[in-house]
């Protein structure tokens, strides 16, 4: 159902157009589009439409893709059959002479599956970040992506939602995000809502800041928070007057792949990443948070048994044709104070990055172990390995994928997983 025909927009300008709607069910927006923004550019990385629904404010839009033609899929939520008006407003205040140009505008009828309508059902309306000015997110760490996963209580399930953001610009530094979790994204938990036998919400946590589990007072159905720090966590206090209404659009399988999955599942997540990247770490005054080139990463994505979650356990290495040196996930088991740069989540299945040097890629790789590296630990097992890098079009591709369950053991130092065949 076409709801705009191609329309250019500047700052202010408004649009609108009537929407029939037949049957009633939760639909989606489809707004494609592209603006004369860059996500790369400082102070035009891009501008937002604010879009109405019968002249109620009903969520914004950040169009975040800059030039390149992109489709925005949004929730619009439980619709009954009628007639709505749809407006758009161009919000650019970063750029006032910036244009969005809307290609298309369609309404979709989502179809789901049980389990997919009840994560709509509860999924999270988001506020958007207001710590360095009224609108952070139209120039950093903007949110992409919301995924979940289905958990169970003595009641009935539980739906866990975590939210994709392009960095973080407080928190972990950059570098070590790289070899903790394999990315520059923020993937943040955001809510748990558990619902009893007739899939009703019993109650609700969420992530506070400093990464305290809060409860969330229940008045209606619809869950709302706000990005409240600038490391990605939340709040029930609202203060901010942008939103967005993300569809879950992903239901994260917690037992049989990392979270970082989702860098291969929406690939224009990891050129967002890497434009912000390009905009902010180059010149970064602290080491630890300078990063001259993504595309000199390589992604892995592991998994780790038999330990406790939440302490360093081992490091991934690897050495390049005609050099004896090895290049360590970890950064060869840094410490900093009490914070380790090896990966310790409270997931088995994990992701971490290796930076090359500059002018070398997967080509060069002619070895890869797996180390232990702590000391405390006696065995433990590591199932499997990805490897992912940025190829010449600034794509995140796939380059290897090794099955394996190796035992490490403290007496030994390291087992070679992988060697190049001569």
């Amino acid at each position: 159902m076409t709801v705009l025909n191609p329309v250019k927009m500047k700052h202010l300008e408004r649009d609108q157009s009537s929407i029939i709607i037949e049957e009633k069910g939760y639909y989606a927006i489809n707004l494609r589009a592209y603006a004369s923004t860059s996500w790369q550019e400082e102070n035009n990385e891009s501008l937002m439409l604010r879009l109405y629904v019968n002249n109620v404010h009903h969520q914004d839009i950040v169009l975040f893709y800059g030039r390149r033609d992109f489709t925005y899929k949004r929730l619009l939520g439980m619709m009954e059959p009628g007639t709505y008006e749809i407006e758009y407003v161009c919000e650019s205040p970063r750029n006032r002479e910036a244009v969005a140009q809307i290609e298309s505008c369609t309404i979709e009828k989502l179809d789901l599956s049980d389990r997919e309508a009840l994560a709509v059902q509860y999924a999270p309306k988001l506020y958007g970040r207001a710590v360095y000015s009224q609108f952070d997110n139209l120039y950093t760490d903007t949110p992409l992506e919301m995924i979940y996963f289905f958990d169970q209580w003595e009641k009935g399930s539980v739906i866990e939602y975590h939210m994709v953001f392009s960095h973080e610009d407080e928190g972990t530094p950059a570098v070590l995000l790289m070899s903790k979790w394999g990315r520059l994204l923020d993937i943040e938990y955001m809510a748990r809502v558990y619902l009893n036998e007739h899939n009703e919400m019993d109650h609700v946590e969420y992530q506070g800041a400093e990464h305290q589990v809060k409860s969330y007072k229940i008045d209606d159905n619809q869950i709302i928070l706000q990005t409240a720090t600038c490391n990605g966590n939340f709040t029930d206090e609202i203060t901010s007057s942008y939103h967005f209404s993300f569809i879950p659009s992903y239901e994260w399988k917690i037992e049989n792949e990392a979270r970082e999955t989702v860098m291969e599942r929406f690939p224009y997540i990891n050129h967002v990443m890497k434009w912000e990247a390009e905009r902010q770490l180059k010149n970064a005054p602290l080491p630890y948070n300078r990063i001259q080139n993504v595309s000199q990463y390589i992604f892995l994505q592991s998994s780790v048994w038999g330990i406790e979650h939440g302490i360093p356990s081992i490091d991934f290495l690897c050495r390049l044709n005609g050099e004896n040196e090895w290049y360590s996930s970890s950064l060869h088991n840094k410490k900093i104070g009490v914070f380790s740069a090896a990966y310790t989540g409270p997931y088995n299945h994990f992701g971490t990055a290796i930076c090359l040097p500059e002018g070398k890629s997967m080509e060069d790789i002619v070895e890869i172990k797996i180390a232990l590296i702590n000391e405390k630990l006696h065995t433990i097992n590591v199932k499997n390995l990805k490897i992912y890098a940025y190829d010449g079009n600034d794509d995140l591709q796939k380059y290897m994928e090794e099955s394996f369950d190796e035992e490490l053991n403290n007496i030994e130092s390291a087992k070679t997983i992988w060697r190049k065949e001569r």
